[in-house]
């Protein structure tokens, strides 16, 4: 019999861990990518990215294609890179790269399907007036276009099916996961074990939180040297700098049920 209440508690504490991990999941992708302001509020820190204003140079050169084509004159990488960043410090252009990001955030929740660019005529201009620096002829010929410069992020794909699963999942699986902690307990004959399965399972989650958002972008994407590998490592740390607080509640509360099982345990 104990052997058994032991089995159905293990089964029970397993299913319920499973459910959580599904609920702080769907919760941190709501709270990170699936929020629709996160990546508008940080678009200050996106806008001064060097990975972020060297993608916008190549988008720049792709603009530029059709007329650098024709007059045969190029300029470098760099030297467009300097362009956008100083563009990027213009507040009216700044806010046209915030309404792009809005944009960027509104494909990946498919709610916006338009190009995302940012262009007008005090962008052209100011563009015009940078590569005049480098040659008058290519930058009169770019004060007689319509520019517009793709911002990363044109191909996000459309999750917007997983944002809805995930605001449905949350409540959920929630109440899932608390309902089954509460069954293992009762059925589970080592009370102590189980509620330091949780305090430890908490404490996994936190970690892998900061993994993700933290030590992956930091160290692992800049060393893939492909663009979206870049702008992903940018990407991640702006939109997890604003769950600080969240990993500490899951570690805080992870550590108290650990300490909680120790000392349920020496009471038995």
């Amino acid at each position: 019999m104990i052997a058994l209440r032991r089995l159905l508690g293990n089964v029970l504490l397993s299913l319920g861990l499973l459910a959580g991990t599904i609920a702080i999941l769907a919760h941190l992708s709501l709270l990170t990518i699936f929020n629709p302001n996160r990546l508008a509020n940080d678009a200050q820190t996106l806008s001064t990215s060097k990975t972020i204003q060297s993608a916008m140079a190549d988008g720049l050169t792709n603009s530029l294609a059709p007329i650098t084509g024709v007059s045969g004159i190029s300029i470098s990488h760099a030297e467009l890179q300097g362009i956008i960043a100083a563009a990027l410090a213009q507040p009216a252009v700044k806010q046209e790269f915030v309404n792009a990001i809005r944009q960027a955030d509104g494909h990946l929740l498919g709610t916006n399907h338009a190009p995302i660019t940012i262009g007008g005529p005090g962008l052209t201009e100011f563009i015009a007036a940078g590569i005049s620096q480098y040659s008058t002829s290519l930058g009169n010929s770019v004060q007689q276009t319509d520019l517009r410069i793709a911002i990363p992020g044109a191909d996000l794909p459309n999750l917007g099916f997983l944002a809805r699963a995930a605001t449905t999942a949350v409540p959920i699986a929630t109440e899932i996961a608390i309902v089954l902690f509460l069954l293992a307990l009762i059925i589970h004959k080592a009370r102590s074990a189980v509620i330091a399965r949780i305090g430890k399972w908490l404490i996994a989650m936190s970690l892998f939180a900061v993994l993700l958002f933290w030590a992956i972008p930091t160290y692992l994407l800049p060393r893939i040297h492909l663009s979206w590998a870049l702008i992903a490592s940018v990407v991640l740390k702006a939109t997890g700098q604003g769950v600080t607080v969240f990993y500490l509640e899951l570690a805080i509360s992870g550590v108290i049920l650990y300490l909680l099982s120790k000392v349920a345990s020496k009471l038995v």
